[in-house]
């Protein structure tokens, strides 16, 4: 149980905000220009994003027109995980919000933002929403109770908070500018258009079936034999394929079931490539970085002395698009098969020194953005301690 300090004050969430609960509109009012209506979907990550609009041409009550401050939380949503959660709104011209969104409006202090984010209104919005429909009401609202320091001490809670946030939000954005160059420069440098100082050779067409020494496909021990699993030999499913950087399998099989199925053990330095798999995953590539098994919906392939492996890695990569407008089946909704990945073609340098430059430079620049997002999530972590500790008083800024 926590305990608070005894000069903070217990009182009711609306006693220092006001509800005001979204508007209803019909169909025939949404239309391509218009205000804004902000939705569920509108919240990503506890910010607002505009990625995803809707307009209605339709009067709106001054009230239900968002302000600069308000806090936009989900009401109402098929999920229930998405109830309660909320964003603090920018200045927004012509902007309004649905009938399943409410705001709470009139937090002078950006106190009641970070805590209605908190668990410690969170776990008050989940105990009293209705599970039935993923609803929380007006009357939820109104029993929600909180316990509050005086304002001097809100506004240097929110003021320290809002600095961890600022600092997330930077770290994203590099992130996401450091991404956007990375691509750039994997296309120029992998189809010849920038080439790496020092380096001016001929680059020549080959298959992939020239540049490997073998293409390996697995498979499946029958999940039905229970011996066949538990053992010290990794497996890998093609939903691992997403690691990008291989280090964890799916789990782990026995020789027995190694020995009973079409599963086969690809090297370390292998570059894998998912032949099936939902969504997005057909056609993604990976690196290996220890050897491991793998089932049917991959496919490893294993250099030869004409190519470097991590530069294989990353021209499979630039080939995304292609590879999966190769795909065999209806509409491209099928497979890719070893007899197809053989026969691609690729125009790539003939020096292996050019290639291996190639892909240290692009390396670099992952190990770069992967410093970046390690830095951002442990600021994340470091943020949400100190949110639990300032607002329960743990922690105080002033005496």
């Amino acid at each position: 149980m926590v305990t608070y300090p005894k000069d903070w004050d217990e009182s009711k969430l609306l006693d220092h905000v006001s509800l005001v609960q979204g508007l209803t509109y019909t169909p025939e009012n949404v239309k391509p220009t218009g205000t804004l209506v902000l939705r569920s979907s509108n919240i990503q990550n506890g910010r607002l994003s505009l990625n995803d609009n809707v307009y209605v041409n339709a009067y709106v009550p001054e009230e239900k027109m968002v302000a600069q401050g308000d806090i936009l939380v989900c009401v109402r949503n098929g999920s229930s995980a998405l109830i309660g959660k909320s964003c603090v709104l920018p200045e927004l011209k012509y902007t309004t919000f649905g009938a399943f969104m409410s705001v709470l409006r009139g937090d002078t202090t950006g106190y009641f933002a970070k805590l209605f984010e908190s668990n410690i209104v969170q776990e008050q919005v989940r105990g009293r929403s209705n599970a039935t429909i993923n609803q929380i009401t007006k009357n939820d609202f109104q029993s929600i109770q909180v316990i509050v320091p005086d304002k001097p001490e809100q506004e240097e809670i929110a003021r320290t908070l809002s600095q961890f946030d600022t600092y997330i939000d930077d770290l994203a954005e590099l992130i996401e500018k450091k991404k956007g160059i990375r691509e750039g420069a994997l296309e120029d440098l992998i189809s010849g258009k920038t080439r790496i100082v020092g380096f001016s050779g001929e680059r020549k067409d080959f298959s992939i079936n020239d540049i490997t020494r073998e293409v390996i496909t697995g498979g499946t021990p029958s999940t039905s034999r229970r011996e066949y699993y538990g053992g010290n030999i990794p497996w890998l499913a093609s939903a691992e394929i997403h690691q990008k950087r291989i280090t964890k399998p799916t789990t782990y099989i026995t020789e027995l079931g190694l020995q009973n199925s079409s599963a086969k053990i690809a090297p370390e330095k292998s570059v894998l490539i998912a032949l099936a798999g939902q969504g997005k995953t057909r056609g993604t590539a990976a690196y290996l970085t220890k050897p491991m098994a793998l089932n049917q919906s991959l496919a490893a392939l294993v250099t030869n002395e004409k190519c470097n492996s991590e530069f294989l890695y990353y021209l499979i990569e630039s080939m995304y698009s292609s590879l999966r407008e190769l795909s065999s089946g209806d509409g491209g909704r099928g497979g890719l098969n070893k007899k197809l990945i053989k026969g691609v073609l690729v125009t790539i340098p003939v020096d292996v020194d050019e290639q291996e430059a190639i892909a240290n430079t692009l390396l670099a620049m992952d190990e770069e953005i992967r410093d970046l997002e390690t830095e951002r999530d442990k600021i994340i972590q470091i943020r949400e301690g100190a949110m639990d500790d300032l607002l329960t008083g743990r922690v105080r800024l002033t005496k």
